[in-house]
């Protein structure tokens, strides 16, 4: 009985000193915890000077760069409508027709009416002592006097009106472009528009600018143009107009042209950002400065460290800043220098950095 109890219990101790020698870690995984590396990891560049942006931002509205109201030039009852709105067509394409019932037949009038006049002329040429109205040797007095008396002048000119009449129950497209705003339908009497043509593929942004702003836009200056649903995705201008005037609000009037990418339509708001580039300044992105004291800071990186820098931002655009020191408070920034643009929002004077390979 006394043995079976020690050999439960020198089981236990063997089972206790096992599980003990499980918990034990390899060297490696010691040295692992124990070494630290407490460097900021960041993100530098060098100062230069470069072109800066500098950019105003305003709204305007869209007008196509060629827009009509199309309508019949005679009066008549809508025969046949070919087109829908949003069709693009091309310059020369057929919308809408007239029914041509009536002026059809005074058109055939109008010819028969014509042809009895060249007889009627023949006759009187003759009159005149000259073989037919052909022969080259009538003077032109004559020539004139027999188409008074034959009546030849009225019925040519009746025939072309007739003809005019004609062509005037087709309505064609003057320009490419989408077709808007149908108001005209089949067995209606055409009105005074039967529809809109709009060329959208050159659009015309009109914008106001404070007279104070006028330094930044001159005929040809880029302008950035986006919608609102889409404001991030801009579209290249250009100045195509500046107004001579200044209105009661003190603001001029601006036009650029852009090409339609096809997000933009006729009467749309968008918004504008006008540029001026200013050559030779120190230009870092929005990220590098910070506040630090109620002060614009930037850190400049040397021997693995990070240097707190008082500036000034003296211009910005969307994405950077014209920087300046603060030599009010004793700093000093040159080209050449290291700035650090990210891992920089925890940073304190000389902290310890690494930079990203």
């Amino acid at each position: 009985m006394i043995q079976r109890i020690l050999m439960i219990v020198l089981a236990a101790v063997l089972g206790g000193c096992g599980g003990q020698e499980k918990k034990k870690e390899p060297a490696a995984e010691l040295a692992r915890y124990e070494y630290s590396d407490n460097r900021v990891e960041v993100a530098v560049m060098e100062l230069r000077e470069a072109p800066f942006r500098q950019q105003i931002a305003t709204n305007g509205k869209l007008r196509a760069g060629s827009k009509s109201v199309l309508a019949f030039k005679t009066s008549g009852t809508i025969d046949k409508v070919h087109v829908s709105n949003g069709d693009r067509v091309s310059a020369g394409t057929v919308l809408a027709e007239l029914d041509r019932t009536e002026v059809q037949n005074a058109l055939t009038a109008a010819l028969q009416s014509f042809e009895k006049a060249k007889i009627d002329l023949n006759d009187a040429i003759i009159g005149f002592g000259y073989g037919s109205a052909e022969d080259p040797q009538v003077p032109e007095r004559t020539m004139e006097l027999a188409k008074i008396r034959s009546g030849y002048n009225v019925a040519e000119l009746n025939l072309e009106n007739a003809r005019n009449a004609v062509a005037a129950c087709t309505l064609k497209a003057p320009f490419d472009g989408k077709v808007a705003t149908i108001t005209g339908h089949p067995y209606e009497r055409s009105g005074a528009e039967f529809c809109i043509l709009v060329d959208d593929a050159r659009l015309v942004a009109a914008f106001s600018v404070l007279e104070t702003e006028l330094d930044f836009v001159r005929k040809g200056n880029v302008v950035k143009v986006a919608s609102f649903f889409s404001p991030e995705n801009y579209v290249n201008g250009r100045i195509t107009s500046v107004n001579p005037l200044v209105d009661n609000n003190g603001q001029v009037l601006v036009e650029a042209e852009i090409v339609n990418n096809g997000t933009f339509v006729d009467g749309m708001n968008v918004k504008l950002l006008v540029e001026k580039v200013l050559p030779g300044q120190l230009v870092v992105p929005k990220s590098a400065v910070v506040m630090r004291d109620n002060y614009e800071v930037l850190f400049r990186y040397r021997d693995g460290k990070a240097y707190w820098t008082y500036v000034h931002t003296v211009l910005d655009n969307s994405s950077e800043y014209v920087v300046t020191a603060n030599t009010e408070r004793g700093a000093d920034l040159a080209a050449g220098d290291l700035i650090i643009v990210s891992g920089n929002l925890n940073l304190g004077n000389e902290t310890a950095v690494v930079v990203k390979p």
